[in-house]
């Protein structure tokens, strides 16, 4: 998986997974499913199917994972 946004913009929004111990493969396995529910769900994809993609993760690994879903669709990138 190829990202052609700049490295420190997407460094900056997985980081709370990066904190919480994840792998890189990691991450990229629940960012490509959490893109999959975004298209198959539609409208439908709600906070609930979102956070199912990392019900079986320890407190603190689903804690960043709701941070990084902030990050990707409410706040601006840093320095803009």
């Amino acid at each position: 998986m190829e990202s052609f946004a700049p490295h420190r913009e997407t460094h900056w929004i997985v980081q709370p997974l990066l904190d919480a111990g994840l792998a890189l493969d990691d991450i990229r396995v629940l960012v490509t499913r959490l893109g999959f529910a975004a298209v198959v769900g539609g409208r439908h994809a709600d906070c609930t199917s979102l956070l199912d993609l990392v019900a079986d993760r320890p407190t603190d690994v689903r804690a960043a994972w709701v941070e990084t879903i902030d990050r990707m669709t409410t706040r601006p990138l840093p320095g803009c």
